[in-house]
């Protein structure tokens, strides 16, 4: 028996909203924020690619219209700062794991409300996107930066292949399409990581060190 596809989103954006409450909390423990500070990052880190989404389709953004979204947020928020109190640096690996399996999540999640609301594959794979980068994006805003989307690795493109796969999956099985969509997604993240692929940027001089792009 396949999974409807409106539990599925609830369920990924929960796991995106844990994992991607720990990148905001690190990203601001490295500009030195306080606590309030870091929980606020967190927070909005975990729910800010889910509220453009819901924002886009028109709907009563999820993380109002359930409560445990926020509960979720806060609480990995908080277990983040605990770790970060104890003056213990939260390691490399844990946040690629981490940020990986968000996007995964959140791309999926994305892919699917689109499906959900019939849209046309471009806006399924942008929702995708948009979902799954969109709390980094605030993130990176906050702490005065250019967004990582646009300058380093390849979260837009493994968000893009992630929506894609869900697309062409979903009319066999919703829960295997989910699946293989954020295994893709995640996949493609840890080897851009893995591997230091990025997207070219034009107009560097041949021999000059690339600068990583999206």
């Amino acid at each position: 028996m396949d999974v409807d596809a409106a539990d599925l989103v609830a369920i990924l954006d929960r796991a995106g909203i844990v994992a991607f409450a720990i990148s905001g909390v690190e990203v601001g423990a490295r500009r030195r924020l306080d606590v309030f500070g870091l929980l606020v990052m967190g927070v909005v880190t975990a729910t800010g690619g889910g509220l453009m989404r819901d924002l886009v389709l028109v709907r009563l953004p999820f993380v109002i219209d359930h409560a445990d979204y926020l509960l979720w947020a806060g609480g990995s928020a908080a277990l983040a700062i605990a770790v970060v109190a104890l003056n213990r640096r939260i390691s490399r690996t844990v946040l690629a794991v981490a940020d990986a399996a968000g996007l995964g999540a959140f791309a999926v999640a994305g892919a699917l409300a689109g499906i959900e609301a019939r849209l046309d594959v471009p806006a399924i794979v942008l929702l995708a996107i948009l979902t799954g980068t969109g709390g980094g994006v605030l993130r990176d805003l906050m702490a005065d930066r250019v967004p990582l989307v646009l300058r380093s690795e390849i979260n837009a493109t493994a968000a893009a292949i992630g929506g894609l796969t869900v697309w062409a999956i979903e009319p066999v099985s919703v829960g295997l399409a989910a699946l293989a969509g954020a295994t893709v997604a995640a996949m493609v993240r840890v080897g851009g990581i893995a591997f230091d692929i990025n997207l070219p940027v034009p107009g560097l001089r041949r021999g000059a060190k690339q600068r990583r792009l999206l």
